[in-house]
């Protein structure tokens, strides 16, 4: 079969596993694959998700087997996940193929008030847009099957919701308030984020992606920010799941300090600390213990313990079960008995003030919410500034799934030679 494009993936000096490679194709380079061919981005209702080209790929000397990649037109991108082990200093070549086309893998579907990324068919997030004071992941699902964050409306804090991004702290040096959901003192009236709609929904053979427009308003429903917000979805393994942030601010026109907190709210049955743990890249202890400060910068927070059952589907017909029907059983109390499962967040380079604050308002001296800081930039206080974020979720602890190593893959990316 016909190679049209070749690719050299370097390592670095960093060991890989499982990596995401993304190639830039020059225009040149693009005119002579033509089977490198373009996918409609579509925009607007409900139902309008589109999807990216597929192509298949082989490594030049390897053992032969067959790799899907996936080429978004827009903005050139290659991406492919080379499986195996990359050793620092070694290089790995690819093939492009003519005539075949790799099958969907991750899909993204659009509903009204969300979108559902599932991975090989199975369920893996669901980013709730609406029905909050502000866009959050839930459930988001480990290997186990059961959700590595909480939901809405569990224990206390019940604001604390999910995996999400927000603002303001409790109206930190007099900047707007989208973190607590209270309309009165002492911590509101609070703003909100505004779910404006979704740029695109795309699925693919590698990974699915919404890109999403937000804008957030203060008490009295005044805009502060403007915010295009992409998620991308993809997995290494089964045992090694993704979720990539992108945050665009375009503006920021509110008043004091206008922090941006990356919060992860942990489920109870982890245990922690008593039974699961919180690990990070700064070795800091967490909990802190008393008359320590609770924050700290860190690269990466990893939190991992034992799971709980797995989310109840969701009723496909009625009767659904309600939380008082006599049929209903309360979950349980303390530490979950099922497989070790973990979450891990991950700051990158290019963030400013990297490596960023965790554990502001976290709660439980920082054992029941993971939260990472970002502050605009000096140069640019009213924008546009971007931060990215990678969120990694795996089996077992911070040591046996490598969270360290795989930051480090995604601090440093791997370089990429592309060739006709």
């Amino acid at each position: 079969m016909a190679s049209v494009l070749e690719l050299t993936v370097h390592a670095g000096q960093v060991d890989r596993e499982s990596v995401l490679v993304v190639a830039h194709v020059s225009p040149r380079d693009r005119s002579l694959a033509a089977v490198l061919r373009s996918a409609q981005v579509t925009l607007g209702p409900v139902g309008g998700q589109s999807e990216l080209a597929g192509v298949m790929l082989e490594e030049a000397g390897g053992p032969g087997g067959r790799i899907a990649g996936q080429f978004d037109a827009a903005s050139g991108e290659l991406a492919f996940v080379a499986p195996g082990n990359m050793a620092p200093g070694s290089a790995r070549r690819f093939r492009v193929l003519e005539g075949e086309a790799p099958a969907q893998h991750a899909q993204a579907i659009q509903k009204l008030d969300r979108a559902i990324f599932l991975v090989g068919g199975q369920p893996f997030a669901t980013y709730q847009v609406l029905g909050a004071r502000r866009p959050y992941f839930w459930p988001v699902l480990g290997p186990s099957g059961a959700s590595v964050v909480r939901g809405q409306g569990t224990g206390d804090h019940p604001h604390h919701t999910g995996m999400n991004l927000t603002y303001g702290g409790h109206s930190e040096g007099g900047s707007s308030n989208i973190w607590s959901d209270w309309d009165e003192p002492p911590y509101g009236p609070g703003g909100r984020m505004l779910h404006r709609g979704f740029r695109r929904v795309v699925s693919g053979p590698v990974y699915a992606e919404v890109v999403h427009d937000l804008t957030y308003v203060n008490a009295y429903g005044d805009p502060i920010v403007d915010e295009v917000r992409t998620v991308r979805c993809w997995w290494g393994s089964p045992a090694e799941r993704y979720l990539d942030f992108r945050f665009d601010v375009l503006s920021a026109t509110d008043r004091g300090p206008r922090p941006f907190f990356f919060a992860i709210r942990l489920p109870q049955f982890m245990g922690i600390p008593e039974v699961g743990k919180i690990t990070n890249s700064a070795a800091y202890p967490v909990p802190a213990p008393q008359g320590q400060e609770r924050y700290f910068r860190a690269e990466w927070i990893d939190a991992s313990g034992p799971t709980s059952e797995p989310p109840r589907a969701p009723a496909t017909a009625p009767p659904e079960v309600l939380v008082d029907d006599p049929s209903y059983v309360a979950p349980k109390k303390g530490p979950g008995t099922g497989p070790w499962n973990g979450i891990a967040l991950f700051d990158h380079p290019e963030n400013n003030g990297y490596p960023n604050i965790h554990g502001k308002y976290a709660g439980g001296r920082g054992a029941v919410q993971m939260t990472q800081a970002h502050y605009p930039p000096e140069r640019a206080p009213g924008g546009p500034f971007t931060f990215r974020h990678r969120v990694y979720v795996h089996d077992g602890d911070a040591e046996q799934a490598k969270v360290a190593a795989r930051h480090a893959a995604y601090a440093q990316p791997c370089h990429v030679e592309v060739s006709g």
